[in-house]
């Protein structure tokens, strides 16, 4: 039996999505050119982000922000606190 906690498990399964490339979020190509030119990249880069950071970044607005926020979401992840 594995007594590692639960986070730790789940963690684990999660890595391939997190070192995938930020197009498995299905973003819009203005969201994703937006993280692109602020170096990230993968979903690893953005999940570190808290969302009032993406928010400050240049031309990412509100709408941008809760698609990232929902797709980040539905991977089963979120952002950073």
């Amino acid at each position: 039996m594995d007594h590692r906690p639960a986070t730790v498990i789940a963690r684990s399964a999660a890595d391939p999505v997190l070192d995938a490339d930020i197009a498995v979020l299905k973003l819009s190509l203005r969201t994703t050119n937006v993280l692109r030119v602020n170096q990230l990249h993968t979903v690893r880069d953005v999940t570190r982000v808290p969302a009032r950071k993406l928010f400050a970044l240049s031309r990412l607005g509100r709408n941008s922000l809760r698609e990232i926020v929902e797709s980040v979401n539905q991977k089963g992840l979120r952002l950073a606190d």
